[in-house]
């Protein structure tokens, strides 16, 4: 029984191991190329693995690119806990960094967010992460119908991503300045019904 037990935690140890160099070789091939390049066989020969121990662990490259990104979204959740009564105004708290941009600047998986095949599946994913808190927080604030709040965290996220994307998700100066000027713009384009 103890023999099958260490076994297990032995093969365990292995299939994280080869899982990670995996979606490390991964992240590595789409700084090269785009997604759409990427096949299976680069994978492996760069990897240092057989196809069947590709196999063994996914059944496709989307697998992959699907276990990266949320292990990269688990890592950035963890790096900021969203107090359910803090009340973070996402129009002027600047101490607030949103999950896109605290993944985005990661510099392990900046390259999902550099890909243009694979952003547009990100931003989706990454909308419906804090969706509901934000749509909540909308309506408080702002005293609007949960269908308004909807539409205005969807303008705020999207136009966000689409400008953080146009940056190269840089964090510099010139990022700064365009980050104030948008929350300036949208905090005196809103006011109270």
């Amino acid at each position: 029984k103890d023999f099958k037990i260490m076994k297990e935690r032995k093969e365990d140890r292995r299939s994280k191991y080869t899982r990670m160099i995996i979606k490390d070789t991964f992240l590595e091939l789409l700084k090269e190329k785009n997604y759409e390049k990427i096949n299976v066989s680069q994978i492996c020969k760069n990897a240092e693995i057989t196809r069947t121990t590709f196999y063994l662990h996914y059944s496709n490259l989307d697998e992959v690119f699907f276990e990266t990104l949320d292990e990269a979204l688990e890592i950035s959740k963890n790096s900021v806990k969203l107090e359910e009564n803090k009340q973070i105004d996402i129009f002027t708290d600047t101490s607030f960094i949103p999950l896109c941009q605290r993944t985005a600047v990661n510099p392990k998986y900046n390259v999902l967010f550099l890909d243009s095949i694979l952003s547009d599946y990100i931003a989706n994913k990454l909308f419906h992460c804090e969706k509901d808190f934000r749509i909540k927080q909308l309506q408080e604030k702002f005293e609007l119908t949960e269908f308004e709040a909807e539409k205005i965290y969807r303008f705020v996220f999207f136009g966000s991503f689409a400008v953080n994307k146009s940056l190269g998700w840089k964090k510099n100066e010139e990022w700064d300045k365009i980050q104030n000027l948008i929350r300036e713009f949208i905090k005196n384009g809103i006011s109270k019904k």
